[in-house]
């Protein structure tokens, strides 16, 4: 099975993209997947142009950072009635592995019909600092980590599922995808992750998946 229909994303979905550890990727795969159904990317804060065949990457260029800065909302929830399926970029990271989240963030519309949260495991272990962390003060207030000390499963998932965290503003279906799982070690870490998710936040998914964009492979839990 692809990643979108592992997500239940077809004609009509709306879906928005946050957390760290893949997000452009992700939506450049299910994209490619989707292109018979005339798709959308499209960010709600700012994201880099990707060109996929068969989809349509639109928003307010900035010349001087070469971003894509968000459509006003009316503006893109029109655009989003006229294609099939909308991936939306709702959130950023500047590429770190993990994250704390301002009150507005992420950007989630309320017409979403789903929430894919997108999470790496190359944080663990790693030190909470800044080189690792975007919004290192958010996150460490999320997760009760000092700064300098090492980044645990336990605190990843506070950042996935704490009431601040990367769900905060989410709407529709809620899915989680560990992404980055390219090993068999590492599949073992992503399964224990997620089965300690569903054991201490019961009912907080509707989806729990771990893959790799990269290698386009994929499995639920």
């Amino acid at each position: 099975m692809g990643i979108s229909d592992y997500l239940d994303i077809s004609e009509g979905s709306v879906a928005a993209v946050v957390g760290c550890g893949g997000k452009t990727s992700l939506i450049e795969l299910m994209a490619s997947r989707l292109k018979d159904m005339k798709v959308l990317i499209s960010p709600t804060t700012k994201m880099f142009p990707v060109n996929v065949d068969g989809a349509d990457c639109l928003g307010v260029f900035n010349g001087e950072s070469g971003k894509l800065e968000a459509f006003p909302r009316q503006i893109l929830k029109d655009m989003a009635s006229r294609y099939g399926v909308t991936l939306l970029e709702a959130d950023g990271s500047k590429g770190l592995p993990a994250k704390g989240w301002l009150d507005h963030e992420p950007v989630v519309p309320r017409y979403c019909t789903h929430t894919v949260g997108v999470v790496t495991l190359k944080a663990l272990g790693s030190p909470a600092a800044s080189r690792v962390v975007h919004r290192l003060p958010e996150f460490l207030a999320l997760t009760g980590l000092r700064e300098g000390e090492p980044i645990t499963a336990e605190a990843l998932a506070a950042m996935v599922c704490a009431p601040g965290g990367m769900f905060k503003n989410s709407a529709g279906r809620r899915c989680l995808v560990v992404n980055q799982v390219e090993e068999e070690m590492t599949a073992q870490a992503a399964l224990c992750f997620l089965r300690m998710i569903q054991e201490q936040y019961p009912g907080r998914f509707e989806k729990y998946i771990y893959g790799s964009v990269h290698q386009d492979s994929w499995k639920g839990v």
